[in-house]
């Protein structure tokens, strides 16, 4: 009978990994068929997936790369989290070679993120103590559109990699505070734990989120004292946090982003140093908050890494705040950084949005928490099996609470939302089993939402793909510049650049990533130059950063969401007359500096005629006039051509074509005259 139980629970497991794959697999597969199969990776995904071909083809990663950020380059890990390329390169190299690799990639990234699914069952069923409130967390986790919706295959993502080990570490933290089983065994799963969560942080940036909330409950929890008797917490805890700083000082990219000064580590030093303390010599409640608070009291007066990598997200709060979470129709009340990290991903919740990603979910947990918690605010029933469990129910509430209200300020939050909501919808379900009637009413409604989300997304998956995506022109774009242009660099903004550089095989001016104030200051000069300055002074930006191309993409002066366009961000809504992005627009072949060489329905592709370009032809028409002056018409018209392809508007070169071309006609041609002794012959 045993292993027949513990046959059933891995088909359930393997069931819900299914159910969650083919899910996402169906969105994938509608939005291939879309667009013929040929879907590309965008943006920072490009990069990622760059890095994983360039891992599998046995190129490795450079220190540093030079297509990326040209001319300087960018130092690969600093700036990047690096290690899902590995491992999905690893991978790849498992499946058949007759599978494209982005295919096999995606099919990967499908899988891995999957895990998650029955991860989210384990954690749930460790948590309630029923597997039947794990199976149903981890159905909502598998079919809700606010799980499915980026983590669908379209694109490379950190996060997708980093949630499995996210999940894993409040599985085994649940079934490590059960207390069953050994000593020993306890200690393996908290250790466990530790390293799940040390591997999320290192491979995404937004698991910092989570790890404050960690440690503020942690810190909330060993300053009531309830630590101070409980070996087994403090191991937890010491696990946990040991990983964590480990983490900062092995990682090159959190150490050039200062984790170890972060507040959440900080609030792991205040509190690892009270504890510490507090064995030696028990202290008040009000020391025990100075000294666990102290060294992040401490932070908030030295400037460091920390604040220049992440200062940015401190600046958007700020503006929401102020704004009242509403973006202002005017720039000028906004920095750079407010406004242009003030963008889908980091926008603020609205409920039309709510809806659509939460069309179940969220009700059921305010339902759920009305019917089961606020009861419990009068009247403690201390004999129930599932208010046992007060202390968890505490902590995970919490971290839903500090997610949803995360999300109403980023949208891009909404991923921890889908994590605690689902884990909540499931003990909701446990917490019904045992009182009588409240079956009859909680289940039925549970799974009602279930359906409804699942519906919601399978109902015309190839709704949930990449919104404003160019797809076959972005194609069309990066086969030209491979066979024409590469490896010459190209400057274009951080919306095509990835693919530029992944697809296109040319290095890139923009990066599309913001933690470093370098290439924010870089993509800030760029547009106020493109948008207030004139034609010269843009050309010397490209010149002096050593783009030889440029790739500019139309629809900037659309009058749809002006809020999400570059005339926002640099607080240029209505640009001069002479500013360059106007006549990118509407006069490419009018440009003096930019020759126009190819184009599309949404990019143009220039040529730019940097400033030794145009003294060069300056100097070939001045050879030009002098040949025609002398007669040596083959000469002047050979220079004034040469000059003429250096800088297509130089009207002097042109004139010159022009009276070569009028002699001609009228039969005055003749041959130059012999050069006088001691002269060298002309050479063009």
């Amino acid at each position: 009978m045993q292993r027949w139980k513990y046959i059933l629970i891995a088909l359930g497991l393997i069931c819900l990994f299914a159910v969650g794959f083919g899910t996402r697999y169906a969105i994938l597969k509608a939005n291939q068929d879309a667009y013929a199969g040929d879907l590309p990776f965008t943006l920072e995904s490009a990069i990622q997936f760059r890095n994983v071909q360039r891992i599998y083809e046995g190129e490795g990663l450079a220190r540093r790369d030079p297509m990326i950020q040209y001319p300087e380059g960018i130092e690969v890990f600093r700036t990047d989290t690096v290690l899902a390329e590995y491992v999905y390169a690893w991978l790849a190299r498992l499946l058949p070679g007759d599978i494209p690799l982005p295919d096999r990639v995606r099919w990967i990234m499908l899988a891995w993120f999957s895990l998650s699914i029955p991860l989210m069952a384990f954690w749930v069923t460790g948590w309630t103590r029923s597997r039947s409130a794990g199976a149903v967390a981890g159905l909502f986790y598998a079919v809700a559109l606010s799980s499915v919706i980026r983590s669908s295959g379209i694109e490379v993502s950190r996060e997708n990699f980093a949630i499995p080990f996210l999940l894993a570490h409040l599985a085994l933290d649940a079934w490590a505070r059960r207390g069953d089983g050994a000593i020993h065994a306890q200690r393996n799963l908290a250790l466990g734990a530790g390293v799940c969560l040390a591997i999320a942080l290192a491979t995404w940036d937004m698991i910092q989120f989570y790890v404050i909330l960690w440690a503020a409950v942690f810190l909330v929890t060993a300053i009531r004292g309830n630590l101070d008797n409980d070996s087994a917490a403090r191991f937890r805890w010491l696990a946990s946090a040991g990983a964590l700083i480990a983490v900062g000082l092995l990682s090159p990219y959190h150490r050039a982003h200062g984790l170890l000064l972060s507040p959440a580590v900080l609030l792991v030093y205040g509190t690892t140093i009270m504890l510490f303390i507090q064995r030696i010599r028990p202290c008040r409640t009000f020391a025990r908050w100075g000294i666990a608070l102290a060294p992040l009291i401490i932070y908030t007066l030295v400037p460091d890494a920390y604040g220049a990598s992440y200062g940015h997200f401190g600046e958007l709060l700020a503006a929401k705040i102020r704004h009242l979470n509403v973006k202002p129709d005017d720039p000028s009340l906004l920095t750079f950084n407010q406004r242009i990290m003030w963008v889908p991903a980091l926008d603020s919740a609205t409920w039309p949005l709510t809806r659509m990603l939460f069309p179940a979910m969220l009700f059921l947990v305010l339902v759920g928490m009305a019917s089961a918690l606020l009861p419990g605010l009068f009247r403690r029933r201390h004999n129930d099996r599932a208010d046992s469990k007060d202390a968890s129910l505490f902590h995970y509430t919490f971290f839903f609470c500090s997610s949803l209200i995360a999300y109403v300020l980023f949208v891009r939050f909404h991923i921890y939302v889908a994590i605690f909501a689902a884990a909540w919808i499931g003990w909701w379900w446990a917490w019904a089993l045992g009182r009588g009637w409240m079956p009859c009413l909680v289940w039925p409604l549970v799974l009602i939402g279930l359906t409804w989300e699942a519906a919601h997304v399978l109902i015309d998956p190839g709704r949930w793909g990449r919104p404003n995506v160019y797809y076959r022109e972005t194609q069309e774009l990066v086969e030209w510049l491979r066979d024409n242009v590469a490896p010459e660099p190209v400057l274009a903004n951080f919306g095509i650049s990835a693919s530029i550089v992944a697809y296109g095989g040319c290095p890139i001016v923009l990066h599309p990533k913001f933690e470093k104030q370098e290439i924010r200051e870089r993509v800030r000069s760029y547009g106020e130059t493109l948008f207030t300055g004139d034609e010269e002074a843009f050309r010397d930006w490209a010149d002096e950063h050593g783009a030889v191309f440029y790739v500019y993409a139309l629809g900037e002066f659309a009058t749809r969401s002006p809020e999400l366009q570059m005339r926002y961000f640099v607080n240029a809504l209505h640009p001069p007359e002479e500013a360059p992005a106007r006549m990118f627009e509407d006069a490419p072949h009018e440009a003096t500096y930019f020759e126009y060489l190819w184009g599309n329905r949404k990019y143009r592709v220039f040529r730019v005629i940097s400033r030794e370009d145009e003294q060069q032809a300056d100097r070939l028409t001045i050879r030009a006039e002098r040949a025609l002056a002398r007669g040596d018409l083959a000469t002047a018209e050979e220079y004034a051509w040469a000059a003429l392809a250096l800088l297509p508007a130089q009207y002097r070169a042109r004139e010159v074509i022009r009276h070569v071309t009028s002699l001609r006609d009228q039969g005055f041609e003749y041959a130059p005259p012999e050069p006088l002794e001691g002269e060298a012959p002309a050479e063009p």
